[in-house]
C-alpha cells in the first residue's frame, strides 16, 4: 500500500499539474509545462503491432497507424496489485490473440521552470518487457532487448532521467513492447496498461517511490505466509518421533515445503530481476503445481490411517499429466486443464473419508477445503468467482485469505491429532505417575 505521506505528496502534484492547465498532444500542438508537477502521458498515441528499427526515429511518419487512448477510467486500478491508471490492453482494441513486438509513439512540447530537471516514471504495468526511446535515443526499460527474443522479467516501477537540455523543447517519446507467448493469456492482455508519467524530478522520485511502495505491500503476504508453511511443515516433521507409524506428517511437510516455494516464488519474480518469464513458468506450471497437487493428494490420502494405494498412484500419473502440459506451453493448456481437474477426484476421496470417519473431521475438512480453494484459483475464477480484494487500496488474493485460514487450522490439527501420542510418550517420566 501507498504510504500515507507518499499520498499526499502525488495529490499535492497532481493538483499543481492541473491548476497549470498541462495538455498533452500527439502533435505537439499543445505544451506540457512541469514546475514540481507530473502528467500522465495518456495520449493520444499512435500504435502499431510488428517491429521496424526504424519506426524509433523521431521524424518516421506514423500518420497511418493505430490512435490508442490510455487514458483510464475515474479509480481504475490493476487487477494485481492495486497500481492506478490501469487500461485494458491491445488483446481487448481488436489484437485478441497477438504476441510479440509492437510500437507506441506519441510526440509533445515541454517547459519546465527554473531549475527544474525532466524524469520520465516508466509504464507500471506492461505486458511484459519494454524500452523507452526519447528522440532516438534510449532512455530505460525492463527486460532485455539484446537477443532476438526478449527476456523478460516482471515489470517494476522505473525512473529514467531524460536527456532533455534547457527549459523546453519538442521530443518524440517511442516504446517497444514485447507481449511474451510463454504464458498464455487472454482477455485485456497485451502491451501498456499504465500510461508512463512525465515529470519534475522531485514529483517523479515521490511517484516512483509510491509505486514501489504498493509493489512492495502487493506482494507482501506471498513473502509471509511461505515462512509460516515452512515453520508448519518443520512443526509436522517434528511430531513424528511422537507417532513414527503416522504417515500423515510426512507428506503435510512435503506439501507446505512445496507450496511455500510456489507462493515464495511470486514474490521472488515480482519484486526482483533474477528470474524470467519463462523460468518463472517452468518453476510453476511444470514443476511445482503438479508437485504440490500429488503431495496433497497423498497427505489427505493417509489422514484417516487406511490409505487407497490407487489414489496414490492416480495422483502419481496425473502429476505426470500436468507436467507435461505444463512443459508444453499453449498447446498443453487442455492436458494441463483435465489433469487439474482430475485431481479432484483423489481429494474429493479424501475429503468424503473425512467426513464418514477421519478423526477431527470439521477441523480437517476445513483445511482440506482451504487448500483446495487456493490450488484451483484459476478454475473458481474462470466459473466467476472473485478472486482478488482491494482493502486499503492494496490487492489480496483469495488464495492469500485462504491460506490465512489454512495454517492456523493446519497448525491446531496437527496438534490434536498428536496429542495423544505425545501424552503418551510424556506419560513415564510423569512423577506424579511415579
Amino acid at each position: 500500500m501507498i504510504g500515507r505521506h507518499g499520498e499526499k505528496i502525488a495529490i499535492f502534484f497532481a493538483s499543481l499539474s492541473l491548476a497549470l492547465a498541462l495538455i498533452p498532444c500527439a502533435r505537439a500542438s499543445g505544451e506540457l509545462v512541469l514546475a514540481r508537477a507530473e502528467i500522465p502521458l495518456d495520449g493520444p498515441w499512435k500504435f502499431r503491432i510488428g517491429d521496424d528499427p526504424r519506426w524509433v526515429d523521431p521524424h518516421w511518419d506514423d500518420g497511418r497507424w493505430e490512435t490508442v487512448d490510455l487514458t483510464p477510467a475515474p479509480g481504475a486500478h490493476d487487477p494485481d496489485v492495486g497500481l492506478e491508471g490501469y487500461v485494458p490492453g491491445w488483446m481487448e482494441r481488436g489484437h485478441a490473440d497477438v504476441y510479440g513486438f509492437a510500437w507506441y509513439r506519441q510526440r509533445l512540447r515541454w517547459r519546465l521552470a527554473e531549475g527544474g530537471r525532466l524524469v520520465l516514471i516508466g509504464p507500471a504495468y506492461v505486458e511484459d518487457a519494454y524500452e523507452v526511446y526519447w528522440n532516438g535515443k534510449r532512455v530505460g526499460g525492463v527486460g532485455d532487448f539484446s537477443r532476438d527474443e526478449p527476456r523478460v522479467i516482471a515489470t517494476r516501477p522505473t525512473l529514467m532521467r531524460l536527456p532533455a537540455q534547457g527549459r523546453s523543447g519538442e521530443a518524440t517519446i517511442a516504446i517497444r513492447v514485447y507481449f511474451s507467448p510463454a504464458m498464455p493469456r487472454g482477455g485485456d492482455a497485451g502491451g501498456i496498461h499504465i500510461a508512463p508519467i512525465l515529470a519534475e524530478e522531485t514529483a517523479g522520485q515521490a511517484r516512483y517511490a509510491a509505486q514501489w511502495t504498493k509493489t512492495f505491500a502487493g506482494y507482501v503476504v506471498d513473502a509471509v505466509e511461505p515462512a509460516l508453511m515452512l515453520l508448519l511443515a518443520l512443526y509436522a516433521v517434528s511430531i513424528r518421533r511422537f507417532a513414527p507409524r503416522d504417515k500423515f506428517y510426512l507428506p503435510l511437510a512435503a506439501a507446505l515445503a512445496a507450496t511455500a516455494a510456489l507462493r515464495a516464488n511470486q514474490a521472488v519474480f515480482f519484486w526482483g530481476s533474477f528470474e524470467d518469464i519463462g523460468q518463472f513458468t517452468i518453476a510453476k506450471y511444470t514443476v511445482l503445481e503438479p508437485l504440490i497437487l500429488l503431495l496433497w493428494s497423498c497427505a489427505w490420502n493417509r489422514w484417516s490411517g487406511a490409505p487407497a494405494r490407487w489414489i496414490a498412484r492416480l495422483a502419481c500419473l496425473l502429476a505426470v499429466l500436468a507436467a507435461i502440459g505444463g512443459s508444453l506451453g499453449e498447446s498443453g493448456t487442455m492436458l494441463r486443464a483435465a489433469a487439474r481437474l482430475a485431481f479432484l477426484l483423489p481429494l474429493g476421496m479424501a475429503a468424503w473419508a473425512l467426513v464418514r470417519h477421519g478423526p477431527i473431521r470439521f477441523l480437517a475438512f476445513v483445511s482440506l477445503a482451504s487448500i483446495a480453494t487456493g490450488l484451483y484459483a484459476e478454475e473458481l475464477s474462470a466459473i466467476g468467482v472473485q478472486g482478488i480484494w482491494f482493502p486499503f487500496g492494496v490487492g489480496v488474493s483469495r488464495t492469500q485469505y485462504a491460506y490465512a485460514v489454512l495454517i492456523p487450522a493446519l497448525a491446531l490439527l496437527c496438534h490434536l491429532r498428536s496429542a495423544p501420542k505425545r501424552n503418551a510418550h510424556t506419560q513415564p517420566n510423569d512423577p506424579a505417575a511415579a
